[in-house]
């Protein structure tokens, strides 16, 4: 793990105003990039049954349902760990700004976490 930029920073300081459940990691690519994931957890009786997953890096958001609840797939990015995240459960953005960004990705948790 590594601590966040100023863009992310900025960028999960609004996010989490507006889902406040949610959770970061923090990486970087082998080329030195640095980016994030987000997630949030689904729960029934205390246990974890779903984890989405959101990436950010500045450029661009991609998001969608982790395959293992962010077991084996926590530290890679999306498109590597084959997640579908083409609509209507995904989410493939380019980046405008991190407030602009946040609120995209705080509307688009909040599509699935108010159908469960």
């Amino acid at each position: 793990m590594r601590e966040p930029s100023a863009e992310e920073s900025a960028f999960f300081t609004e996010l989490v105003r507006h889902v406040p459940d949610i959770q970061d990691w923090y990486h970087q690519d082998d080329g030195g990039t640095p980016w994030m994931t987000t997630s949030y957890d689904f729960t029934q009786s205390n246990q974890i049954y779903q984890t989405l997953r959101l990436d950010y890096d500045g450029t661009s958001l991609r998001g969608g349902w982790s395959p293992s609840c962010l077991n084996w797939d926590d530290g890679m990015r999306a498109d590597d760990a084959l997640i579908d995240t083409a609509g209507p459960d995904g989410l493939r953005l380019d980046c405008v700004d991190p407030t602009t960004d946040a609120l995209a990705a705080a509307a688009w948790f909040w599509r699935h976490i108010g159908r469960r």
